[in-house]
């Protein structure tokens, strides 16, 4: 430890810093990170609480509630807790953690998708759990799913393990195609009970784990119990996956690591052999295609038929 350390110099004028604080303290803008880019984005604050309660009064994914069910749910939470604690599930540090005494209420916020519409974006959700009763059962489930997302074949961890899965095979300029696709919304479109589904199956292949069970109802309870604050209102998220959520990346993946078992990776599927170096970074999707533009094309179509959860949009260039 350094007792002198060297102080750190204010690079802000006086006038910069009593700018900011005057922009910190005005009502009428709402200060965001852009959800892509790095950016910041200046929002008008009417429009920025328009277009999220816009957002939050879809009935497919959001519900208003009357209050905030924390004091059932850590009811809820400590008897299943105890149980796995009584038959040796977990230890008493595990159950003294999954437990937490003082939470807080999860609040939502948006990022702003300003690549799609400047003017007026729309907003990414994030929910805030942080502190929250679910949020150490996120971090706990998570530590289960993340070793079996790396084990995707479909699965990039950073832009140089891209590179390194694509850079090996040769292709023909003249016959294929680069294809970039992006799932639209991934997060808040994924059904819970499906996704859960999918997790037991992976987790299944495990082998014989007496924590499996336990598992799958922290996991329930971190789904099913998705509430929030927005503007003093209480909402709950009925379809979907929150942003934000220790273990939602993981559960988005092996989501669509599932798909990519039945319709991308499986021999029988109609297009197998045209899909070459199928990668993905969660909702980001790169892959070569072996075939004419019109058998792209078809294909694209096909893909978005095979789950109604899914929806791809679709970007190529062709290698001549």
């Amino acid at each position: 430890m350094l007792l002198h350390a060297p102080r750190s110099r204010y690079n802000l004028s006086k006038d910069e810093s009593m700018a900011l604080k005057s922009l910190k303290n005005t009502r009428t803008i709402t200060v965001k990170p852009c959800d892509k880019g790095g950016g910041i984005a200046i929002l008008d604050t009417n429009l920025y609480m328009d277009n999220m309660e816009n957002m939050l009064q879809c009935p497919v994914f959001y519900k208003s509630i009357p209050g905030h069910p924390e004091i059932k749910l850590k009811r809820s939470i400590k008897t299943t807790n105890l149980e796995a604690l009584e038959a040796g599930v977990i230890c008493k540090k595990e159950f003294d953690f999954l437990t937490p005494v003082h939470t807080r209420i999860p609040i939502i916020y948006g990022l702003p998708k300003i690549h799609k519409d400047a003017s007026n974006p729309p907003m990414r959700p994030i929910v805030s759990t942080i502190g929250s009763a679910i949020e150490p059962l996120s971090k706990y489930v998570d530590t289960f799913l993340k070793p079996m997302v790396a084990l995707l074949p479909s699965y990039i961890r950073d832009t140089g393990h891209f590179i390194s899965k694509i850079e090996g095979p040769q292709y023909r300029p003249d016959g294929e195609y680069l294809v970039t696709m992006d799932l639209e919304s991934l997060y808040t479109n994924i059904p819970q009970q499906e996704a859960i589904d999918v997790v037991a199956l992976y987790l299944n292949r495990r082998g014989d784990d007496p924590a499996l069970s336990f598992i799958l109802k922290c996991l329930e309870t971190v789904l099913f119990n998705n509430y929030f604050d927005f503007n003093g209102k209480m909402y709950h998220q009925i379809k979907g996956v929150s942003m934000g959520a220790a273990c939602a990346p993981s559960v988005a993946n092996l989501y669509v690591g599932a798909f990519e078992d039945k319709f991308i990776y499986n021999e029988m599927a109609p297009f197998y052999e045209n899909v070459q170096a199928w990668s993905r970074f969660i909702d980001d999707v790169f892959f070569i295609w072996k075939g004419n533009e019109d058998q792209l094309l078809e294909f694209y179509s096909w893909l978005n038929l095979c789950d109604s959860n899914l929806r791809f949009t679709i970007k190529y260039h062709h290698f001549g």
